[in-house]
């Protein structure tokens, strides 16, 4: 019987999420053999997870898999990002739009993940088990997250060259995504159009996971702009001193900081010449 056919292996101990279970009906069994768990690799997946036994608190488990869904989704974004550029150098600009609306999509995954924490985790909870953390433990470390940024500015590079091979600019991306009238069938600006416009969206994802960190780091260790420096109203500035501290010793400020920074700087300035071009600078008199 080939592999395909198998459905488990007669015999395989299960492996259980939770040891300590004494109900059977709630052990969370996983590891069965299966050709599911296998070609998904689940099994590999889920052994990531700490089993109850070996979480320092009960919230644990929920903070542990949000990084984990954030990590995997951040990993499936990068892998459709580098086949989006890829599109583009083949000027097959409208698959490099699918896909780069594919990575937004599962930008939103990592969001809404985020906003779980948010909504659901107690401060007490995350505190207690910061204290347990070992030094220097910081998301700043995340592979996602870094590779992102990398993979954004080759992405940007990619998106100016395929721009540029089609005699146009940005600017007149958002001219021919305005158009009145039927583009010429050579005239690829509108393609590429699409193109800037799910990159505005990937942009906007991973903005709002920013946004929503920001939150989360608001409402866990506090420094909030409007909350009271500890020494007075004239203090209320990201320079304070009395500011929460990251497990690596920077003010919770650089957090801020971070969170306004865009995935594609550049992508930006074309929205600006827009503006102008529509808005002139008004003139004033003496």
């Amino acid at each position: 019987m080939s592999k395909r056919a198998q459905t488990g292996r007669p015999g395989r101990a299960r492996r259980t999420m939770n040891p300590g279970e004494n109900n059977r009906l709630f052990a969370y069994e996983y590891d069965r053999g299966s050709n599911y768990e296998e070609d998904t690799r689940l099994t590999a997946a889920l052994s990531a997870l700490l089993p109850e036994d070996g979480l320092v608190h009960p919230d644990q488990r929920l903070f542990q898999t949000v990084h984990l869904i954030t990590e995997y989704a951040w990993c499936e974004m990068h892998y459709e990002m580098r086949r989006a550029a890829a599109g583009l150098r083949g000027r097959d600009y409208l698959l490099a739009a699918q896909l780069l609306e594919r990575a937004a999509a599962m930008g939103d995954v990592a969001v809404r993940s985020l906003q779980v924490l948010v909504d659901f985790l107690p401060q007490e909870s995350l505190l207690r088990m910061r204290e347990t953390f070992p030094e220097n433990t910081t998301g700043l470390d995340s592979p996602g997250a870094r590779n992102l940024r990398r993979a954004a500015v080759a992405l940007w590079q990619e998106t100016e060259a395929a721009v540029a091979r089609e005699g146009g600019d940005v600017r007149g991306l958002i001219e021919a995504q305005g158009r009145g009238a039927p583009p010429a069938r050579e005239d690829r600006a509108p393609d590429l159009a699409l193109v800037r416009q799910a990159l505005l969206r990937l942009d906007g994802a991973v903005a709002a996971w920013k946004h929503h960190h920001l939150r989360l780091v608001w409402s866990q260790l506090g420094g909030h702009p409007e909350t009271a420096p500890a020494d007075g109203p004239s203090a209320a500035t990201d320079t304070r001193e009395d500011l929460p501290k990251s497990l690596r010793g920077h003010s919770t400020a650089g957090v801020r900081a971070m969170a306004e920074r865009s995935l594609f700087p550049r992508l930006w300035d074309s929205v600006d010449d827009t503006y102008r071009a529509f808005v002139p600078d008004e003139q004033t008199t003496a």
